[in-house]
């Protein structure tokens, strides 16, 4: 029994360590204290199991609510908006992950070459560029500037936007058979 629970306080040590740096610093003593004597309350109850389970769920769930907190600083579709470091993850996430998913879902046995890691490369390049520039016309908002302010930039970046939007959606067109199966592409 002592090997148990040598063990599950090791665990929940390391699982705090997970938490980030600033909140762990604050916290983690007491997070393990508290741990400790709920530990020891609970030992010589039949439910102690369950209230491992709940409290390394609860502390797993904290630790992501940490990080969501940490990378938005509580403000977060102003900082998704607005940080283009995210534009290709978002990109992916959103426009060629589906995607992905869709053809693998959907294939078969028949005759068709599968698709190609171009295509990926493609969809993924144009939806960073126009995600991209839309966080940059919104960055340039939220700084106040105005957007007539500069109308040549504003002009070559709504061009742009609208370039890589009509070339992603006509390349969806152009390989949504494929996407869904069919044979051929």
């Amino acid at each position: 029994m002592a090997y148990a629970q040598r063990t599950i306080h090791a665990l929940y040590k390391k699982l705090l360590t997970l938490y980030p740096q600033r909140f762990r610093e604050r916290l983690e003593e007491s997070m393990l204290q508290t741990f400790n004597d709920l530990y020891k309350e609970r030992q010589a109850e039949s439910a102690w199991f369950g209230f491992i389970t709940w409290t390394f769920a609860e502390t797993g769930m904290g630790i992501f609510r940490e990080h969501i907190l940490l990378i938005t600083e509580g403000a977060t579709m102003k900082t998704i908006i607005s940080n283009t470091r995210l534009a290709p993850v978002i990109s992916f996430i959103f426009c060629v992950l589906p995607f992905m998913v869709l053809e693998w879902a959907t294939r078969s046995n028949l005759p068709r070459s599968d698709a190609d890691p171009a295509l990926w490369v493609v969809l993924w390049f144009l939806s960073t560029g126009f995600i991209a520039i839309l966080m940059l016309i919104v960055r340039n908002v939220q700084a106040g500037n105005k957007l007539l302010a500069n109308p040549v930039s504003l002009l070559l970046s709504v061009i742009l936007f609208a370039v890589f939007a009509w070339q992603w959606v006509e390349f969806v067109i152009d390989q949504m058979p494929c996407f869904l199966g069919g044979t051929g592409c």
